[in-house]
């Protein structure tokens, strides 16, 4: 009886911490837009250099994915939570320091390490906190839902009075940043770990990483999960691209540090709207929503950079570059809301981790190979022209993705094969 009281307690607590938590530090608030002016304005890094610290952060979390992944099977979800937090900590610090790209490297490789970390340990955390049933893909969506619908309204007004303090000086919206860091350090410690562990020992390390090598075997096995992944992956890196063009797109187009914040407060609060109504957009358009979010993503790519080649002074073709970076902010909310939900399904505490952990691998290969694809036509040309060629590549990308995809994904329960629902939980409840 202590022991299921001791498991609902576990529950409620986390179910109810988790929200506020991934309000706070899904993301960095304060930083996202202003850190492309803080390091390009107040630091003298070129847009080029900047562009291409973050190939170095997609080359870091590939190679310590596969460690971080062992980390939290080793330290618990609870304590990896917190150990990605003071990371990130470590992160704004060096940023605050930086003068060089080399700086910037530095940064990054804690910051891959942080989010490897926390990208396996937080959505894994929540999934084992609630109890097994037929409802739990929505309950777990639910939550993450209201979670990343308060981070896009706090994020879009923190990017608000970020743009005014950025005015004031550069280093204020980084220093805000920080300090939400740390307040979502100690909110992690709140968490109460939902998986025990027994003493560990040597044969339990061996085992656990046995665990580890069979969890990702059956990944490569599965042809949903490698679907999923792949289209995931892609989409990904499409949205990690865009969200330094956008910003150099407006910044070459002479907009100011206070309309640049304002413009991406707006697309935040278009980002928590999407969130909160992606199972809405799922029941409509089902095994195909991916593949609208993809779409939107390109073509509104290709047509920011063909109408941003003359919107400087040209108040209607600014409007439409705006509105595309409208539909980007519409399609991130949606898909990062989105993939986790897809990616949970038939998996239980003993695949998800590895799940959540192959996607990250997977997300940051295709991360650097974009990343350095950006980089060198950024330093080429003008940031129109990167964003036509950019979404062109990846529309044909995703037409060929799609229809990869079509008999592997979006399947009634029934319809996969008894492989592909190894890890099923809902084996257990039925």
């Amino acid at each position: 009886m202590k022991n299921n009281q001791e498991i609902q307690m576990m529950r409620k607590t986390n179910m109810r911490i988790f929200p506020l938590y991934k309000k706070l530090g899904w993301d960095y608030l304060f930083f996202y837009t202003i850190d492309f002016l803080f390091l390009t304005q107040i630091k003298g890094i070129s847009a080029s250099d900047v562009v291409l610290k973050s190939t170095f952060y997609a080359f870091f979390s590939i190679i310590v994915q596969i460690p971080a992944n062992i980390v939290v099977e080793f330290l618990g979800r609870k304590n990896s939570a917190i150990l990605g937090n003071i990371l990130n900590c470590i992160y704004m610090v060096i940023i605050m320091l930086s003068r060089n790209l080399f700086d910037l490297i530095i940064a990054e490789f804690f910051c891959a390490i942080a989010f490897s970390i926390k990208n396996v340990a937080e959505p894994s955390l929540l999934n084992e906190s609630i109890p097994p049933s037929r409802y739990k893909s929505k309950i777990f969506s639910k939550i993450s839902a209201k979670g990343a619908s308060g981070y896009y309204i706090l994020n879009s007004i923190s990017k608000i009075i970020a743009g005014f303090l950025f005015a004031i000086n550069g280093y204020l919206p980084v220093i805000c940043s920080l300090a939400i860091l740390i307040i979502v350090t100690i909110l992690s410690i709140g968490f109460i770990e939902p998986i025990k562990k027994k003493t560990k020992s040597k044969l339990m390390y061996k085992e656990q990483i046995k665990n580890v090598k069979d969890g990702f075997i059956f990944i490569l096995k599965s042809e949903r999960l490698k679907a999923l992944i792949l289209c995931a992956s892609l989409i990904d890196a499409l949205i990690w691209i865009l969200s330094t063009y956008h910003v150099s797109l407006q910044e070459e187009l002479r907009l100011s540090s206070i309309i640049i914040g304002i413009i991406a407060a707006i697309g935040s609060f278009i980002s928590a709207y999407a969130s909160r109504t992606q199972n809405k957009f799922h029941e409509r358009f089902r095994n195909k929503s991916l593949f609208i979010i993809s779409i939107l993503l390109s073509i509104s790519t290709v047509i920011a950079g063909i109408f941003g080649i003359k919107a400087q002074g040209h108040i209607l073709l600014l409007l439409i570059v705006i509105a595309t970076f409208l539909i980007y902010s519409f399609g991130n909310g949606m898909y990062s809301t989105i993939i986790d939900k897809y990616l949970r399904n038939f998996a239980n505490q003993s695949i998800d981790t590895k799940i959540f952990a192959a996607k990250n691998l997977f997300r940051n290969v295709f991360r650097m190979i974009i990343g350095i694809l950006a980089s060198f036509l950024l330093d080429k040309t003008t940031t129109a022209y990167c964003m036509i060629i950019i979404g062109i590549i990846f529309t044909i990308i995703f037409v060929l993705v799609e229809k990869y995809m079509k008999n592997r994904v979006g399947l009634k329960p029934e319809e996969y094969s008894k492989i592909e629902r190894k890890y099923d939980e809902q084996k257990e409840t039925q």
